[in-house]
């Protein structure tokens, strides 16, 4: 339907699947917009604005509405109805808005004095939500008609925005009826792939999946290599059904998901570990005991028994089932895993500012040396034997396949972007479903990025 005499306008009603869609995707339609223009070049402030689309509940109905300057002097009544008709609206959604759409809208309105709304609405960019996912979804790109197609769907309009220009150069002329079907096709395609794309906002939302305690158990299993191990089998639910059945794996984590259901699996650690103590200062390091007590502990210690403990040497050491985490690099402060978590286990001490830190056997066994020198050939032996043993209980990892990122180069030769830590998978983690959910949702976001 066509009417003002200033400009085309149009409103037709989009179909209930997309309306549906729309409305679970984000929470509800009555207070949002979704926008797109098209333009007569990139720069406000030399090309016009000269078609707008939308989609946005009115009158309970969810329509798409487009608004067309058949002339370049026709721009800014078209910018004035439209801002008028979506007053009171409070969120945009929109594709790569953020740097283009929003902001020359803004600068066509601000040319004629009128005021603009769309900055102070809550902005949600579908192409910044979506892009980060490009690797792990293996796109090819993550323009909106590759992201219609990854989702099965196959637009009919065959241009692309710069093309739409000449189009709509020649309309004003001519008044071809068929440059005008084209242009509104186009516009119209881009509002309406804009909403099945929505569909792809439960990647970024895999992080909000949801635990479920009851189902959650360490599983015997066998690795690649045939050695008997462990893994933990978290279900998840999420918060949004997926477009596309999805699988993602690194560094021996698995993750299936179909519709709104999930299953993560994490290699279980069964051996021994250590934990350090950051304020290695107040330690002391008993090389025969291979761990540190704290100083005031320590003086009870003769002197030749023990040592000022160092960074590497700062340790407790404990035997059990751990679970891995994915920590950052090069980072001052800590990750909020490290408190959620604690306490954390390492095969050697963490690297500072991300670097990783010479291994600790090595460390402790120069520091036994020392010690040994002072008590005589009888202590080297029996020292040397708990160092041995020491040594021997490095514990089993299933060899699953990894991505090589947490070797400290990966592939490619570039530096690791996460370090290695664990924590314990007691009974008491396996039955709280806050930190299984928060351990689901650091796992998603590791795979998501490898």
């Amino acid at each position: 339907m066509w009417y003002n005499a200033a400009m085309k306008t149009r409103t037709e009603p989009i179909s209930q699947s997309l309306a549906s869609l729309a409305e679970a995707c984000t929470g509800g339609l009555s207070d949002a917009v979704f926008f797109d223009i098209e333009t007569t070049g990139l720069s406000p402030k030399s090309a016009v604005l000269y078609l707008i689309g939308a989609a946005f509940e009115e009158e309970g109905r969810f329509v798409l509405c487009q608004y067309l300057a058949e002339d370049l002097s026709e721009e800014e009544a078209l910018l004035s109805a439209f801002s008028e008709r979506i007053s009171g609206k409070k969120r945009l959604f929109h594709f790569n808005g953020t740097t283009f759409d929003v902001p020359f809208f803004q600068a066509r309105c601000r040319k004629y004095g009128l005021s603009c709304a769309l900055p102070e609405m809550e902005q949600t960019d579908l192409y910044r939500q979506i892009s980060p996912f490009k690797n792990a979804l293996k796109l090819s790109s993550c323009r909106l008609k590759a992201l219609e197609e990854f989702l099965g769907s196959h637009r009919a309009d065959p241009f692309t925005g710069g093309q739409l220009i000449a189009l709509y150069q020649e309309y004003r002329i001519s008044r071809d009826e068929r440059l005008l079907k084209a242009m509104l096709l186009h516009n119209a395609d881009d509002i309406l792939g804009m909403l099945s794309v929505l569909s792809m906002l439960a990647y970024p939302a895999l992080a909000g999946a949801e635990a479920e305690p009851g189902r959650t158990e360490l599983a015997s299993c066998t690795d690649y290599a045939g050695n008997p191990g462990k893994e933990l089998l978290l279900p998840v639910r999420l918060p949004l059904s997926l477009p596309r059945p999805l699988a993602l794996h690194a560094d021996g984590v698995f993750f299936s998901g179909k519709e709104r259901s999930g299953l993560l699996k994490a290699p279980v650690f069964c051996g021994e570990l250590k934990h350090f103590y950051p304020d290695y200062k107040n330690y002391s390091y008993l090389p025969e005991e291979d761990c540190a007590i704290h100083r005031s502990v320590a003086v009870y210690v003769d002197k030749a028994h023990r040592l000022p403990a160092t960074p590497e040497t700062c340790y407790t050491r404990r035997t059990g089932e751990f679970l891995p985490l994915f920590l950052p690099c090069g980072t001052k402060e800590s990750a909020p895993e490290e408190t959620l978590f604690a306490p954390l286990f390492f095969r050697q001490a963490p690297g500072r500012r991300g670097k990783a830190a010479p291994d600790a056997a090595r460390h402790a066994s120069a520091a036994h040396s020392d010690s040994a020198a002072h008590s005589g050939s009888a202590g080297r032996s029996a020292s040397a034997g708990r160092t041995a043993g020491s040594r021997g209980r490095s514990g089993h990892m299933p060899a699953l396949p990894s991505s090589g990122k947490g070797s400290g180069k990966n592939g490619g030769g570039k530096p690791s972007s996460f370090r290695e830590g664990y924590f314990e998978a007691n009974d008491a983690f396996l039955k709280n479903g806050a930190l299984l959910s928060a351990y689901a949702a650091h796992l998603l976001t590791h795979l998501l990025k490898s």
